[in-house]
């Protein structure tokens, strides 16, 4: 455990001298041609073409990382889950964010598409991929609800726990521990996944989907290009953190996957940049942009943007994800794959 964090150390510092020589050296900005790229089309670093909104031309430099550290990863793990990877090398390991008192709905995803954890199978395929879930959770307030988790991380071994406040703003840090937890207890992975306690994903078409095409240095998920930037309200980020008035592009918080490679050095850069609630932003967009990593989008087939997919869709249709789903539907969904006749 100790060999893996020293080399996560290393990488932190490591990343940011390489990339803060490269690009100041080059004088160049990673955004320096007028044509916009569509997230599907995957260009090497060494193109220099631009990727995104026409706002963000000769903005490069907000995406160098600096010497300055703003925030810290500095926090233990009081729930390390350190037996979730032990028997086997996974292909993908999937972070659920989920509130302490959701244990309905974890149990639901343990029992449904989560239960591919346990047996590396899928009903009506011939899935056979390892995949591990993991619950990221932070200290909660209420002593009761943080004594609730560890009763449950004891029965089923699948949750994470790091000795930071569990608040909205911290959802960018928790992501962050959830990587840093990866590199340390589940290094050999191959991809990384995140997504939310209300999502239901169809992992064998999500792993068909990441397989048809080169995955490297990209991330797959809902896609945006330009997101307006809000300065007020629930989703507000000030001009002091970023100064745009549109975001870079990035993947939709409901669920984004990336090369652990990739998640990894994002991990090592990031609190060298002004730290971002809006987690899906700074993760999938901001420090994405730093490695000149690009995007590959769910489309309307396989996702339903703003509302969520019915159960037929999800167990025999064309989707791969949904958002919305509670506890009662995550069973109608398994229920449906089991027995496929029900949708026709």
């Amino acid at each position: 455990m100790k060999h893996h964090f020293r080399i996560f150390v290393a990488l932190s510092v490591a990343a940011m001298v390489i990339f803060t020589m490269k690009l100041r050296a080059n004088q160049v900005s990673l955004l320096s041609e007028p044509t916009v790229l569509r997230p599907t089309e995957h260009l090497t670093s060494t193109s220099r073409q631009f990727y995104g909104h026409a706002s963000l031309k000769g903005n490069g430099r907000l995406f160098v990382p600096g010497n300055n550290i703003f925030f810290s990863l500095n926090y233990t793990f009081s729930l390390d889950g350190s037996n979730i990877c032990k028997d086997k090398d996974p292909y993908m390991v999937i972070f659920i964010l989920s509130l302490h008192d959701k244990t309905t709905q974890r149990t639901a995803i343990r029992q449904t598409w989560g239960s591919v954890a346990k047996t590396s199978r899928w009903p009506g395929t011939m899935f056979t991929k390892i995949i591990k879930i993991v619950f990221l959770f932070g200290i909660h307030q209420n002593a009761v609800l943080n004594e609730i988790v560890r009763a449950e991380s004891d029965v089923h071994g699948d949750i994470v726990q790091a000795n930071f406040m569990e608040t909205y703003s911290n959802l960018t840090l928790k992501v962050l521990m959830g990587i840093k937890w990866m590199s340390i207890y589940c290094p050999s992975t191959k991809f990384v996944t995140k997504t939310d306690e209300d999502s239901f994903i169809v992992l064998p078409k999500l792993v068909h989907k990441l397989e048809s095409q080169t995955m490297d240095n990209t991330i797959l998920g809902p896609f945006s290009l330009s997101d307006i930037v809000y300065r007020s309200g629930k989703y507000e980020v000030g001009r002091k953190v970023y100064p745009l008035s549109r975001y870079p592009p990035h993947c939709k918080g409901n669920l984004y996957v990336m090369p652990a490679r990739l998640a990894t050095k994002i991990a090592a850069v990031s609190n060298h940049f002004q730290y971002m609630r809006m987690e899906d932003v700074f993760i999938t967009g901001v420090l994405a942009k730093v490695f000149d990593a690009r995007h590959v989008s769910l489309n309307e087939s396989e996702y339903y943007k703003y509302k969520s997919a019915t159960v037929c869709e999800l167990s025999t249709g064309s989707k791969i994800l949904s958002q919305g789903i509670d506890a009662k539907t995550q069973y109608k969904i398994w229920n449906r794959l089991l027995e496929p006749i029900l949708c026709s």
